[in-house]
């Protein structure tokens, strides 16, 4: 695999903290550096919203129906969870 040098800016704090780290994982920055991207880009692609889960979206659903037989005192729980869900 054909590498690129790039250059990046940290505060020298961060940089010594990586450095110590690196050190006790025994690989080098640039190895720790590259393995921190692939992970931090792996949890990217496999994270996902509740909404977005088919059993969520399917409790949503239930609720919404109960909310419509028994309206209770007017207040709408399941738009008030579906709401706080979404914000999350």
């Amino acid at each position: 695999m054909a590498t690129t040098r790039v250059m990046i800016s940290l505060p020298q704090e961060f940089l010594a903290e990586i450095d110590r780290v690196a050190e006790e994982e025994g690989c080098s920055r640039s190895e720790f550096l590259r393995e921190a991207a692939r992970f931090y880009i792996q949890a990217r692609q496999t994270q996902h919203r509740p909404i977005d889960d088919p059993c969520v979206q399917r409790a949503v659903e239930v609720m919404d129906r109960i909310a419509r037989r028994s309206p209770g005192t007017g207040e709408d729980s399941a738009e008030f969870i579906r709401r706080r869900r979404l914000s999350g």
